[in-house]
């Protein structure tokens, strides 16, 4: 089926989708009648101060889950277009302080990105590093630093690279960010549309933090239902907009509109939100075009989501989509959308809130009989979810929304405070790589606090129930709202718990393989033992072998990478007896083998098992189906 956007442009939809729809219809008819019982008929004037935000919180939820089901309602489901030969191209790496072991493997990807003629790659050094001018020139790519004064972080650095830049169309990846080779060849074809400002792929990341599940999935992220259901949604509507990273935009369109936003710390939703107020379209390729390195710990996590969440407010406030001219009615509610999902913080705080306020206090936030209740309240708690994990498309677990939900809900509440101040918002850059090897576990104060209250609450409110205390609950009441603050209390206490056991201590993110080596533990003896190695990078690796080996000895490893013979020597640091598996901590090795190895491993960035490109030969499949 095509669904057809402004300009003539018609787009193939995804099939098989009228029983999720009818789900999701029922939930919202099921979730409508019971906010329109909840304002008409449950508050009391007495207990308003707690009642008015519960209520609150719970129309914002419906709302929330509305806009979910209206972008989320058809995917696109693209083909990859043909190829078009003769577009200038250039690859953009903006960078400020990332440190070698993350850069250096972007440049490298960098390079090996196709198209014809050969793409030019740039490095875009906000921090005039002296290290990386050299990298770049030892590699073969071209560097460029501005001058100070370094206003509008990464959107004044690729607005200065406008200027040096004379590239027809140009991918842009963040330092962290490594493009594949086939990033240009399976996207230069949508711009054979001369109103096509930009086409968006996934972001995915080679390494787990805590946004990352316990999954098989390697794919499987905090940011998998935006990527792989909301993007394609917006997409069918022309909406979906550049995040950032693993994108390929038109140089004359950045220029049409006076180059990239400065004015929020979100210069690309911006923007892009920008371009399509000017009448240009966008599109959504939904292969995996390039793997970035996630945020590590809950730390940077909440450094990154803040940053979001105010620059959103902040847009918000400066550019509103239900103002902007341009716009069509379906892109403006698709951006308010967006900018609206970080209200989850604050809508999330008052539902954690209320259960132990209630239990504590003996205050009911609604008023009405357990029949009715139960008969308007189960319905939409039993169609809600099914209908929001029928839309998701298998991108949607509770458990996990909930650990993430509540680690947001007061950073996002901090945020909030730009949709009213003037205040510059500085760019808070995500911090990349590991952590100190000494560093101590994140500990999250706010969830193990919330824990203890609410448990607490349920202690009080159980004694209120067998000796008559003040604040005494019916008992009815106090079963659902003890209930609830239980609920929330082993949500939080595995979130806090969650966050704490995150630690990565290596220099660098260690990658999955399946080789056969050769070692040897005395210099130059012979015959080489055969040995596995299970995973890899420039630094080191894990080994398995069927004998003891001393940990803090010198060994020899030889290994075949691409038909490449490798010699690494290093010292064998770590040891698990049990298994007979050895971690090895490279020697320095030189840059040819080190650059060696990095392209290796990110060509396989889950293991040789897994197939990134999949998707993608489906996709031509269909193209030449159709």
């Amino acid at each position: 089926m095509l669904a057809p956007i402004p300009g003539g442009v018609s787009l193939p939809l995804e099939s098989r989708h009228r029983s999720r729809q009818l789900i999701a219809s029922a939930a919202l008819i099921a979730g409508a009648a019971y906010l329109l019982w909840r304002w008409l008929f449950t508050l009391s004037i007495e207990t308003l101060w707690l009642g008015l935000p519960l209520i609150a919180a719970e129309t914002w939820a419906l709302i929330a889950v509305s806009s979910f089901v209206f972008e989320a309602w058809r995917l696109t489901a693209r083909p990859v277009p043909d190829y078009l030969p003769g577009r200038r191209t250039a690859v953009l790496i903006p960078t400020y302080n990332e440190p070698v072991e993350v850069l250096r493997p972007t440049v490298l990807g960098a390079l090996t990105v196709r198209a014809d003629p050969a793409p030019q790659v740039w490095v875009l050094d906000d921090g005039d590093r002296r290290w990386v001018a050299a990298m770049c020139d030892q590699l073969g790519a071209r560097y460029l630093a501005r001058p100070s004064p370094r206003l509008h972080a990464k959107a004044g650095n690729l607005n200065h690279a406008l200027g040096h830049i004379d590239a027809e169309l140009l991918l842009i990846v963040d330092a962290d960010h490594v493009p594949l080779p086939h990033a240009f060849e399976h996207t230069i074809g949508y711009f054979d549309d001369p109103r096509l400002a930009f086409v968006q792929s996934p972001q995915v990341f080679f390494n787990r933090g805590f946004q990352h599940p316990k999954s098989d999935d390697p794919l499987l992220n905090e940011q998998s239902l935006f990527y792989d259901v909301i993007c394609p949604g917006k997409d069918r509507n022309n909406a979906a907009f550049w995040c950032g990273s693993s994108a390929v935009l038109r140089r004359e369109a950045l220029h049409s509109i006076g180059g990239v936003a400065t004015d929020t710390v979100v210069e690309d939703a911006h923007t892009a939100m920008l371009l399509h107020a000017h009448g240009w379209r966008s599109a959504y390729h939904s292969e995996v075009l390039a793997v970035g390195l996630a945020p590590e710990d809950v730390t940077a996590f909440l450094i990154q989501r803040g940053r979001w969440a105010r620059g959103c407010y902040q847009l918000l406030r400066k550019s509103n989509p239900l103002s902007l001219p341009g716009l069509t009615l379906r892109q403006r509610v698709h951006y308010l959308a967006s900018l609206l999902h970080y209200l989850d913080g604050p809508q999330r705080l008052i539902s954690l809130l209320v259960p132990p306020l209630a239990l504590l206090t003996g205050t009911m936030p609604l008023v009405t009989t357990p029949a009715l209740y139960l008969a308007l309240f189960l319905p939409q708690l039993v169609l809600i979810p099914l209908a929001s994990r029928a839309m998701a498309r298998g991108r949607y677990r509770f458990a996990d929304g909930e650990r993430w939900g509540i680690v947001r809900a007061i950073t996002y509440t901090k945020a909030a405070k730009a949709l009213f101040s003037n205040k510059p918002i500085a760019f808070a850059v995500t911090p990349k790589g590991t952590q100190d090897a000494n560093a101590k576990p994140t500990i999250l104060k706010a969830p193990i606090l919330y824990a203890a209250i609410a448990l607490g609450s349920v202690v009080y409110q159980t004694a209120a129930q067998l000796i008559h205390l003040p604040g005494e609950l019916p008992i009815f009441a106090f079963g659902i709202t003890a209930t609830w603050a239980l609920v929330t209390t082993v949500f939080a206490t595995s979130t806090a718990l969650a966050a704490a056991r995150i630690r990565h201590r290596r220099q660098s993110h260690r990658f999955p393989v399946s080789l056969q080596a050769r070692y040897t533990i005395a210099p130059n003896a012979l015959p080489l033992t055969p040995a596995a190695i299970t995973d890899l990078n420039s630094f080191g690796l894990a080994l398995t072998t069927h004998h003891n080996l001393p940990t803090n000895g010198p060994i020899t490893i030889h290994l075949s990478l691409d038909n490449q013979a490798l010699h690494l020597t290093g010292t064998i640091v770590r040891a698990a007896p049990h298994t007979n598996t050895y971690g090895i901590a490279f020697d320095p090795l030189p840059d040819a083998t080190q650059d060696t190895i990095a392209r290796w491993c990110f060509r396989h960035p889950f293991g040789q098992s897994h197939d990134l490109n999949r998707p993608q030969e489906q996709s031509r499949g269909q193209r030449q189906a159709a």
